[in-house]
């Protein structure tokens, strides 16, 4: 049994510490494991969408280590596959989240999009009920996304990036 949260995280940034705190948190209360799903290759580089400029925040490597600073008993990582892209949101909580991972219940951002059919946290949230799942919301942490982040560093921002990171960049940024 186990409360998960599933995205990207790059930069593992003041929001993505708020859901994993959340998380953690969450699973402790309830006597479950903690665990985060991630993906070795970021959607947009599967999905085609400006890949070609997409410049990460942080490794695969550092992304696992934040995420396990914070607290988390497991981190999986899967292949983000043309696949996995094409389940629906439906289809990967019931396959993924529950059905692979045994997940009881999951915690969701402010801006989670999920599956194919790109589900707004609404809509995540209304599917993850259908299915059994408990939903915990985990509300905005200021105005921060990765996007930003990334942009603040190409535009030497970097105490702007560092603000919203809540740590120093790492040397790879």
């Amino acid at each position: 049994m186990a409360v998960v949260a599933t995205g990207f995280f790059d930069g593992v940034h003041l929001g993505h510490r708020k859901v994993i705190e959340t998380l953690v948190s969450s699973a402790r209360k309830r006597g479950e494991e903690a665990v985060v799903i991630t993906f070795a290759q970021h959607p947009r580089t599967v999905l085609g969408q400006d890949a070609s400029r997409l410049r990460l925040l942080t490794t695969l490597e550092e992304r696992v280590r934040l995420i396990k600073e914070l607290g988390a008993d497991r981190v999986e990582v899967l292949d983000f596959t043309p696949g996995l892209a094409s389940l629906s949101a439906a289809d990967y909580l019931r396959d993924i989240v529950i059905g692979r991972f045994g997940g009881t219940a999951v915690v969701l951002g402010y801006d989670n999009r999920m599956g194919s059919d790109r589900l707004s946290t609404d809509g995540v949230r209304e599917v993850a009920l259908s299915l059994g799942l408990e939903v915990i919301r985990c509300e905005a942490e200021g105005d921060i996304s990765s996007t930003k982040i990334r942009k603040a560093v190409e535009e030497g921002r970097l105490d702007d990036a560092e603000l919203m990171l809540g740590r120093k960049l790492s040397q790879k940024s």
